[in-house]
């Protein structure tokens, strides 16, 4: 049992481990407040990976990023265009292929107020200048995971 102790108050002092517990704890309290907004969370990182893609994206790259197949997209795809929130296009260069982007009259106000008031929340107490440090931090994180994942076995 002691080294049990020991190997946990090691983990606990790791990074990633406190970076996924913020994930999980802002992902349902997120889930909670885009319920009321028509929106489930596959429905909410599908709006948010295409947000600022202009040409949209073939369901086959939206489906890899999500780390999901194509084919059990499909629903969540219909159910977005239903809600006029996205909407497929034709590609530019091949017309057999459709893309998938942001509809034109899609409003994110209502969904831009809950993530700002969630981060509001989460970062209550925090100076602007420790913020603008963890956002820093974090961004090279991402750096470098994106540049060793491939050598991570």
């Amino acid at each position: 049992m002691a080294s049990h102790n020991k190997y946990l108050a090691a983990f606990n002092q790791l990074v990633l481990p406190t970076i996924s517990k913020v994930q999980r704890l802002m992902g349902a309290v997120l889930e909670t407040e885009i319920k009321q907004h028509d929106l489930t969370m596959a429905e909410f990182r599908i709006v948010g990976l295409l947000m600022g893609e202009d040409k949209g994206l073939m369901q086959k790259t939206l489906a890899a990023k999500l780390d999901i197949s194509a084919p059990s997209l499909s629903a969540t795809i219909a159910s977005l265009e239903a809600k006029k929130w996205i909407q497929r296009i034709n590609d530019e260069t091949d017309l057999r292929v459709k893309r998938i982007q942001i509809h034109a009259k899609a409003d994110f106000s209502s969904i831009a107020n809950v993530i700002t008031s969630l981060e509001g929340q989460a970062t209550k107490g925090i100076s602007q200048k420790d913020l603008k440090t963890t956002h820093a931090t974090l961004n090279k994180i991402i750096l470098n995971i994106t540049q060793t994942s491939g050598e991570i076995k």
